[in-house]
């Protein structure tokens, strides 16, 4: 067994050495497709940790006028909290309002110094209501606008406008669309290139083949070394991917990041790295698989 495997082997690596040009032809088609493949798959999380952030930023804040007692106020927050679509509510009150606010603003002197000659806490109690599903601040916004308890309120603000999101989760799914695309494309390109290296090998070999056909050679003794060469083209395009992703991580990963902040990219590629090295050679031996038992069936009568 061991002979047979160590024969395969030679005969799979001589097939790559004497179709070399080819070989690497296929082999940086595979890695242009793994390329678009693992990124897709980074890309994929960065976008969902980008809109879920997002989300986790919006909420309603209703604004009371300055002459509504606590005690109602709470009375509507109660009463809100029995709105399905509603998560959690928080008060916010007068004092807490102008604390927050006082800190934002201590290095402006202008508005400090407009808080001592107003005297008093020209701020209003309110509360934030965080809905369970984004897609239900609209239908929250109209209930209360029709509430008894609306002419309590100064205004109604959406903190996040639900468009930011919207356009984000339009942009993640039109990249992903063509990444997909795109992974397609190279993924055919791949099995063309890796088709024509496997049936220049085979026919460098007819010979050999059709002698080990008249001796009794199973079907798969001779696909075996065939199959082995794309096999190791998947590999090497994975490998060679992979070296290409983390020298991107370590000469840009922090320039990425300063430019958008929280993304978190080089934490996830490397605390994922098996994971995504696992994924993408799965997939480039898959390519290599596949092309190759493309051909033998094409071009090998067997």
């Amino acid at each position: 067994m061991i002979a047979i495997l160590k024969r395969m082997f030679k005969t799979a690596w001589q097939g790559m050495k004497r179709n070399n040009w080819l070989t690497l032809a296929c082999v940086a088609m595979m890695m242009l497709s793994l390329l678009i493949f693992s990124s897709t798959i980074i890309f994929n999380h960065l976008a969902n940790s980008l809109v879920n952030t997002l989300k986790e930023k919006m909420d309603i804040s209703l604004y009371f006028k300055t002459d509504v007692p606590e005690e109602d106020i709470l009375k509507i927050r109660d009463e809100l909290l029995a709105n399905e679509l509603i998560a959690k509510i928080n008060y916010v009150s007068k004092e807490e309002a102008l604390e927050t606010f006082e800190e934002r603003s201590k290095y402006n002197p202008t508005i400090q110094k407009a808080l001592e000659v107003i005297g008093e806490n020209p701020l209003a109690a309110s509360l934030n209501i965080k809905a369970k599903n984004t897609t239900d601040y609209n239908q929250i916004i109209e209930s209360i606008k029709n509430s008894a308890f609306q002419d309590k309120l100064i205004t109604i603000d959406l903190t996040e406008n639900q468009k930011i999101v919207s356009r984000v989760d339009t942009l993640a799914r039109a990249i992903k669309i063509g990444s997909l695309a795109a992974i397609i494309l190279l993924t055919f390109l791949s099995f063309v290139i890796s088709f024509n290296t496997i049936r220049m090998a085979i026919y460098s070999l007819k010979e050999e083949i059709e002698i080990m056909k008249l001796v009794g050679g199973s079907n798969w003794f001779i696909r075996g070394p065939f199959l082995l060469e794309g096999i190791l083209q998947g590999l090497f395009a994975s490998l060679t991917t992979i070296i290409i992703f983390s020298l991107i991580i370590l000469l840009l990963g922090a320039r990425i990041e300063n430019f958008i902040p929280g993304l978190g990219l080089s934490t996830y590629f490397w605390s994922h790295f098996w994971f995504i090295l696992f994924l993408q050679t799965t997939f480039g031996i898959f390519l290599g698989i596949i092309s190759s038992f493309w051909a033998l069936n094409h071009y090998l009568k067997i």
